[in-house]
């Protein structure tokens, strides 16, 4: 330990960025001056800028609670429903400036953002979906404006004068000359899409800088992925303005962050700070007026953080989403606003106002959910306005509510040399500590404590001597019992569901990222239960199933993404292990629990894995639960029995496999395969994890001590 944290230091991220295929967003310019400089002239819609919010009312026309006069005189007439408390605020968000990471190159300390494709101006509100300001724009019809269109929609001669009127625009906002542009566009060429990462100061476009070292104000922190619809982004927000930026990976994101965070503070590891974080469940609405689709918006001190998917009323409105927010700044208010989807068959043009604000707003005090421990209430929906007449459609119902899981946590993180006797210890007997905590721990405990370790060993390369240490407990413990191997909720099998969600993130969604899609977007029933569905559709549904559960089981046994090498060598030291103590075909059930803690499960709930956010419509659901069944089984080598009759007609599509997972757990545990690797490139933040496992330990203990 003592020379691992000696000259520990986050390496910063200085090799070349790999070449991975991903969609490139499309192009696009600054605002565009309302008169064409030179090239080719586009339709006078096209040269529009995007269509500006209503300014506020005037201050002398909003009182200090935040409820124009209107609404005040409407409040104090007799009400069908009586809220006693103020109504909230909202503000629409704005539009923010994007950028592709790809388009962008570290040199000599700065990120240069090619400008020729400098950013897309994005508006973060679901409902108005991407608004482009982009070369496309400039010359598609004004009927194709809602649309982003690819490259190959714009002739060359059209795309020629774009360019050129870009150009243009850019030297003349920039005052740079001719030469100045060659000049930058050599350094492009010459550096492609590589760079040093040692960053100090950031120019974000051709038309300004950042100096992170110079503003002490500035924020580097990722982005929900249901604001810009890109999963991996990060903004950089200074005293003056905010600029996102869009990743191909999670891993890729937390790397640039951790470089631009410290670049602003070198000494980041060395002083103490405060990490403030949120872990929100939307669960459930109630009593809102049926036949509508709705979703929310959550909003920490007025700032719009994440959005959930849009749902339509069922029994009831349900969309057990999960939003995991970290770095954030100090907040005081955490507000749901819950937004009516509007009517895709209703002209842009001819919808109302009141369409861009909420129908009513949720507030959940800090003091309630501040803690380890996440809490759960029903949380009334104050309305937006007030109440509509009653038998409007639009009237929200005297219970309506919405059901709110949440925690937030303010982590006090000491200067790293703080932890080093605690980092020493926990590295030289976690399996002495686990042993001994391990019957005083419940479930969630046990999944935090794990997780902690788990992480924090990673991050000083001892992550694999902790789960080989792990799995050889566990098949001691359990001796002949062999079947409950990674089946019970130990802190073994708690660790490895860790492990797995942290390497092995781009493998799943390389390898079943798009069958996932696929499935989300499908109408075909799958349905196999003759209790469930009509007898004239069994044989086709069966079709239906033995097709889907194909696709997933060629795109897992093919190795379709590289897979994770910390993985790969784990699962061949389990299978030395067995090896040694006489015991070979244990070693299978080990590694087996790849698709028993990973992949069996990130089918069954993509959404908690990563693969997509909206919970699945109901016979999606019955979709992923039956092709997880079926590949779980494929996995055990088991056969459908009399319990699940109505499945026995895949038995032969298991037998039929069964020599192709063989080789694949096979091939996944030897060192010597040849398949297509690839080795956690992420980031852990040291001192953070031992403050989480620090503070875990500490409550734990605290609280054994007081039953005592």
């Amino acid at each position: 330990w003592a020379r691992r944290t000696a000259s520990w230091s986050p390496q910063l991220h200085s090799r070349p960025r790999s070449r991975r295929r991903r969609q490139k967003l499309p192009p696009a310019t600054p605002p565009i001056p309302s008169t064409p400089t030179s090239g080719t002239r586009a339709p006078e819609e096209a040269w529009t800028r995007p269509e500006q919010k209503p300014p506020p009312p005037p201050p002398s026309e909003v009182p200090e609670d935040g409820v124009p006069e209107a609404e005040e005189a409407s409040a104090a007439e007799p009400q069908q429903r009586l809220q006693p408390a103020p109504r909230l605020q909202w503000a629409p968000p704005q539009e923010v400036p994007f950028w592709d990471i790809s388009n962008c190159v570290l040199e000599e300390g700065q990120i240069l953002i090619s400008p020729f494709q400098p950013m897309i101006w994005t508006r973060n509100r679901v409902s108005s979906s991407v608004l482009n300001l982009s070369l496309q724009n400039l010359v598609d019809d004004a009927s194709q404006h809602d649309r982003v269109p690819g490259p190959d929609s714009i002739s060359g001669r059209r795309l020629a004068g774009a360019q050129h009127q870009l150009r243009a625009g850019v030297a003349e906002a920039s005052g740079w000359t001719h030469d100045g542009l060659q000049t930058l566009d050599g350094v492009w060429r010459r550096f492609g899409h590589h760079g040093s990462r040692e960053s100090v100061s950031i120019p974000i476009s051709a038309l300004g800088s950042l100096d992170l070292s110079a503003d002490s104000s500035t924020v580097v922190r990722p982005v929900h992925s249901s604001i810009l619809g890109e999963k991996y982004c990060f903004e950089v927000i200074s005293s003056d303005n905010t600029h996102c930026f869009g990743c191909s990976s999670a891993a890729e994101r937390d790397r640039w962050i951790e470089d631009l965070r410290r670049a602003a503070q070198p000494n980041k590891d060395n002083v103490e700070r405060t990490e403030n974080s949120l872990s929100l469940w939307v669960n459930e609405a109630k009593d809102l007026p049926a036949k509508r689709r709705y979703y929310c918006e959550l909003h920490l001190d007025g700032t719009l953080f994440a959005r959930t998917s849009s749902r339509a009323v069922g029994c009831p409105l349900f969309w057990g989403e999960l939003f995991e927010l970290d770095n954030l700044p100090s907040i005081s208010q955490i507000t749901l606003h819950l937004f009516r989807e509007e009517d895709p068959k209703k002209k842009r043009h001819s919808r109302d106002e009141s369409s861009l604000h909420p129908l009513g707003s949720v507030a959940i005090p800090l003091d309630e959910i501040r803690g380890r421990v996440h809490q759960e209430k029903w949380y009334p929906i104050v309305p937006y306005k007030a109440p509509a007449p009653a038998g409007s459609k639009d009237l929200l119902g005297p219970q309506a509510s919405l059901r709110i899981r949440a925690r937030f946590q303010n982590l006090k993180v000491l200067p790293m040399e703080k932890y080093k006797e605690f980092a020493e210890y926990v590295t030289m007997d976690y399996v002495k500590m686990c042993r001994s905590l391990e019957p005083l721990l419940n479930v969630k405990e046990k999944e935090e404590l794990a997780g902690a370790l788990v992480h924090m060993l990673q991050s000083i390369g001892k992550a694999k001597e902790f789960l080989l240490d792990l799995g050889g407990a566990e098949v001691a413990r359990l001796g002949e019992k062999e079947a409950l191997i990674f089946r019970e909720n130990t802190l073994a099998t708690k660790a490895i569901d860790d492990y797995m969600k942290l390497v092995g993130q781009r493998y799943l969604i390389e390898t079943l990222g798009d069958f996932i899609n696929r499935l989300y977007a499908s109408v075909e029933n799958c349905e196999v239960d003759p209790r469930k569905c009509p007898p004239g559709e069994l044989s086709n549904n069966q079709k239906h199933l033995t097709e889907v559960c194909e696709e997933a089981v060629q795109k897992i046994l093919s190795v379709h993404g590289p897979f994770p090498e910390e993985l790969n060598k784990i699962f061949s030291g389990w299978a030395e292990l067995c090896e040694d103590q006489g015991r070979p075909e244990i070693s299978q059930r080990l590694i087996a629990s790849l698709f028993l803690r990973f992949l069996c499960p990130a089918i069954l709930s993509p959404s908690l894995f990563g693969l997509t956010q909206p919970y699945p419509e109901p016979q999606t659901l019955r979709t992923l639960t039956l092709t997880a069944k079926v590949i779980q089984n494929l996995a055990n080598f088991t056969l459908f029995g009399e319990k699940e009759e109505y499945m026995l007609f895949m038995n032969d599509f298991l037998q039929q496999h069964w020599d192709g997972m063989r080789t694949f757990l096979q091939t996944v545990s030897s060192l010597d395969s040849e398949i297509p690797s690839t080795s956690f490139d992420g980031y852990v933040d040291l001192p953070l994890r031992l403050a989480v496992l620090h503070g875990l330990l500490v409550d734990i203990i605290y609280q054994r001590e007081q039953v005592g």
